[in-house]
């Protein structure tokens, strides 16, 4: 009967935390999807931000619990406070394909455009979103900001209808309480859905087999999405030689890769291109690129997926620009103690 009494009070008081989170968010956000696309231009010195357009995602399948990122990784960092109280609502970083291109030399040669997403939860009251630029030294210096008010509902466009097929790998359950991965597939045409299939089964597999993600299975969902070909190319863009470095993919259009994630849940994006040639990318918060079929799958798993989740630095090119290095490896012996506190974040 003690024993009995005792599992009654600790479920009791896990359903009452489980609720107490839900609530916050509740209070705070409706149950909706914000994505706001953006023109970042700038060179090696200046940059500035464009509003596009916005967007309604869906429902909201991002963290529900830890609305503020306590880790300051990649090289931007933005906030939602409201307006009246400045009570901060939301935060996240993120490194995207400028901030990398900024400190080639070709930056330093004049400006160029890249077009940006970034997603926040829909605020019931008046909020502010503010864009940082975050240097080594952790200095946030604002570059942009954003008033989210009853008129911007009005401007949201629904997101594209795209009915693709999707291959649901994994269901542990609410995506709001997991860690939900989208792959989406580049470079497959019609005829190469056996082939898709394979490619995403090996990373599937590769995934659940390394830890921590092997003993963390439950808290995960992992979908995958066969994106059509366009003009017989890659339709999300991804090419080899970003930079002028032969191995190095990045995908030339974050608005499009968006377009398609928003058929299902996501948290993290692989992009599995359609090739045998060894590389690929990765960057804080933003997707992973891979080639997976000339990859090892300790180098998928473990390398690239460790700049996407985790915001790890870079310790394996010779160059300075091929990858994040805004990454904290420095401070953390254990890789898998910073992967495991992060997935936490989406989880507890």
């Amino acid at each position: 009967m003690k024993r009995l009494a005792f599992l009654l009070i600790i479920i009791t008081l896990f359903i009452s935390c489980t609720r107490n989170g839900r609530d916050g968010f509740e209070k705070h956000f409706t149950d909706k999807t914000l994505r706001i696309n953006l023109v970042h231009t700038g060179d090696s010195s200046s940059e500035s931000f464009k509003l596009d357009k916005v967007y309604d995602d869906g429902l909201w399948y991002g963290r529900t619990k830890n609305m503020v990122n306590p880790y300051r990784l990649g090289a931007y960092l933005y906030e939602l406070r409201d307006v009246e109280t400045d009570e901060l609502l939301y935060s996240d970083g993120i490194s995207t394909v400028f901030s990398e291109w900024r400190r080639t030399a070709a930056a330093s040669k004049g400006k160029m455009s890249f077009n940006e997403s970034i997603r926040v939860p829909f605020p019931i009251r008046n909020a502010k979103l503010t864009m940082y630029k975050l240097d080594n030294h952790d200095v946030m210096e604002p570059v942009w900001e954003y008033i989210i008010d009853r008129k911007t509902k009005s401007l949201m466009e629904p997101a594209k209808s795209n009915n693709n097929r999707i291959v649901r790998l994994l269901d542990s359950g609410d995506p709001k309480d997991k860690v939900d991965i989208l792959i989406l597939g580049d470079g497959y045409n019609t005829d190469e859905i056996k082939r898709f299939d394979a490619d995403v089964l090996r990373f599937y597999n590769s995934l659940i087999s390394t830890e921590p993600f092997k003993a963390r299975k439950s808290d995960f969902n992992v979908h995958a999405i066969q994106v059509p070909p366009f003009n017989g190319g890659n339709r999300l863009g991804t090419k080899y030689g970003t930079f002028g470095h032969e191995k190095y993919a990045l995908a030339s259009d974050d608005w499009v890769i968006r377009e398609f994630a928003a058929q299902a849940p996501y948290d993290y994006i692989i992009i599995l291109m359609n090739d045998d040639k060894n590389g690929g990318g990765s960057l804080y918060n933003l997707y992973t690129t891979a080639a997976i079929r000339s990859q090892s799958d300790d180098y998928m798993i473990r390398h690239e997926l460790g700049h996407q989740i985790v915001g790890i630095a870079d310790k394996f090119y010779s160059h300075e620009n091929a990858a994040d290095t805004t990454g904290v490896s420095s401070y953390y012996c254990d890789f898998n103690e910073l992967l495991n506190e992060i997935l936490d974040l989406h989880t507890r």
